[in-house]
């Protein structure tokens, strides 16, 4: 029989997912204001951005804790079988108040995570890494003049270093 997950690492894994998704919110702004609005790279102004999406993701959490609280206090004396994902019942109820608590603690964890300066350049760091790499990536599949296929191997390779160090120093300005 398959144990059943301690809070503490459903909390953990519930972070995890929310740090990646932080992380490509901040990668497709920095896309998007990049190559879209013509915009530098402003440390300060992803950091705030960074910060909001986590705190729009802990407040996700608490309300649907709130919205969970309310099922459960309606499923106390309910009989019977669900009809529905949402249909809950007495039995459901301790299910119900571990994942309440669950996102309870998520919820403080990613305002945590938004109140500490090295998570937040730590994320900003890796979305710009992935945004290069995207945007070096993308270049290199066009062929180039005189070529008649895309590069392959190790010569694509140096050439997607080239391209990364070259975009590398139009970012740092």
């Amino acid at each position: 029989m398959t144990r059943q997950p301690r809070r503490s690492e459903m909390v953990a894994d519930a972070t995890i997912v929310s740090l990646a998704a932080v992380r490509q919110a901040a990668k497709n702004l920095m896309l998007v204001r990049a190559l879209r609005d013509d915009r530098g790279f402003d440390e300060d102004w992803y950091a705030d951005a960074v910060r909001r999406e986590f705190e729009l993701l802990a407040t996700q959490a608490e309300t649907d804790a709130e919205r969970l609280e309310k099922a459960r206090q309606k499923a106390h004396g309910r009989r019977g079988r669900a009809i529905t994902a949402d249909d809950y019942h007495a039995v459901d109820t301790r299910r119900l108040k571990r994942r309440i608590r669950v996102l309870e603690e998520l919820a403080e964890e990613l305002r945590r995570l938004a109140a500490d300066e090295e998570a937040v350049r730590g994320v900003i760091a890796e979305a710009r890494l992935r945004a290069l790499d995207e945007i070096t990536q993308a270049a290199a599949s066009v062929p180039g003049a005189g070529r008649t296929k895309p590069l392959s191997g190790i010569a694509r390779s140096r050439a997607l270093q080239t391209l990364r160090e070259e975009l590398e120093d139009y970012l740092d300005d």
